[in-house]
């Protein structure tokens, strides 16, 4: 492990201690130098270091004004000339850890007037937020021809199922659990915004191509059952989890 691994573990080791300023010091280091020293950190800088951040603020309120503004100075930047996608993601995940995702609802509202193009370019990234604050009118103009959207996710779906029978291996379970409970997420999503905007054959349309064109029926069994039976799939995580665990 790396040098950015080492700070994140031990500034969760620190929060546990109470040392609490010296998990802050670390968290503040490793948002802002991770990816200098380890790039392939980024999935882990958007997530669980924010989840941890969080367990931090939950004890130390400076820790979450630390993290606004963090995610006002960005915000300040992306509207002041720096805007990129990179930067925009990094808005929208921690204002998704701290619970404000009416800010990025926000935040867009200004990119789509001040910086069109480039709120082309992240309006999946914002989807989320915009139907959170039911601004469905912005999401809808920002979604596209939903069908392709949605025979697009599917396609990175079936593309990940195939990579990971290749590899085989029970290990690749839960991945594929998590690539599903992604890929439901974002069908509900377009599903909800065409919905809303009255436009009920089409959403029906886009559920239906969501399992029609999945290639592998126990994907679609899968699929289906989280849209059934929303949390399915994070049950089955859990239980795959709990199975490993006895085994080892």
């Amino acid at each position: 492990m790396g040098q950015a691994h080492d700070v994140l573990e031990r500034a969760r080791a620190a929060r546990l201690e109470g040392r609490y300023e010296d998990a802050l010091r670390d968290h503040l280091w490793f948002h802002e130098n991770a990816l200098s020293v380890e790039p392939g950190m980024a999935g882990v800088r958007l997530s669980f270091a924010l989840r941890d951040w969080i367990y931090l603020a939950e004890k130390f309120p400076l820790a979450r004004r630390a993290l606004q503004g963090l995610r006002d100075r960005d915000t300040a930047k992306m509207l002041n000339g720096g805007e990129s996608r990179d930067l925009f993601r990094d808005i929208v995940a921690i204002n998704s850890a701290l619970g404000e995702e009416r800010a990025t609802h926000d935040l867009f509202e200004r990119m789509d007037i001040q910086m069109a193009p480039l709120a082309q370019q992240c309006a999946d990234l914002a989807l989320p937020a915009l139907v959170a604050a039911e601004d469905y009118a912005l999401a809808r103009r920002y979604l596209g021809d939903p069908i392709a959207r949605v025979k697009g996710l599917a396609a990175n779906l079936n593309a990940y199922t195939q990579e990971l029978v290749k590899t085989g291996g029970t290990s690749s379970a839960p991945a594929l659990l998590s690539f599903v409970l992604n890929y439901t997420k974002e069908v509900r999503l377009v599903v909800e915004v065409l919905r809303r905007e009255d436009e009920e054959a089409l959403a029906a349309q886009a559920s239906q191509a969501a399992l029609d064109d999945l290639t592998s029926d126990a994907l679609r069994d899968a699929v289906q059952r989280e849209f059934d039976t929303p949390g399915a799939t994070i049950a089955a995580m859990v239980q795959h989890a709990r199975a490993n665990t006895t085994e080892h």
